[in-house]
């Protein structure tokens, strides 16, 4: 048989507060941080469908090509700027019929300047 506990509001928050954390990604637990670091955006742009390495965010971030911070030596990220700017990196894909009406297109302006 189950035992019964008698605990205070207080108590159960604190209770459930820490089950919760427990369960839950340190930013899904505090919604207002909304900084990351270099592993987290790894993650984050892995989950988005948009998979990186290391190495190519620092290429980018070296040339100034991905948005970011330095706090100390440390560089940070902004979780919705990550995720902005990884959307524009995307291009519709092309219809093929379209590339291949601009390729003959350039090739006769080509063949007609000759």
């Amino acid at each position: 048989m189950n035992s019964i506990i008698l605990t205070t509001p207080d108590e159960l928050r604190a209770i459930i507060s820490e089950a919760v954390s427990g369960i839950l990604p340190k930013q899904a637990a505090q919604p207002g941080i909304d900084t990351v670091t270099l592993n987290d955006v790894l993650e984050l742009l892995r989950e988005h469908g948009y998979p990186t390495s290391k190495a190519k965010i620092y290429k980018l971030t070296s040339a100034g090509r991905i948005p970011c911070r330095v706090y100390g030596n440390k560089l940070v990220f902004s979780r919705k700027e990550i995720l902005e700017w990884a959307d524009n990196q995307t291009k519709p894909k092309s219809n093929f019929s379209e590339t291949v009406l601009t390729l003959a297109r350039s090739a006769r302006r080509k063949k007609q300047s000759r």
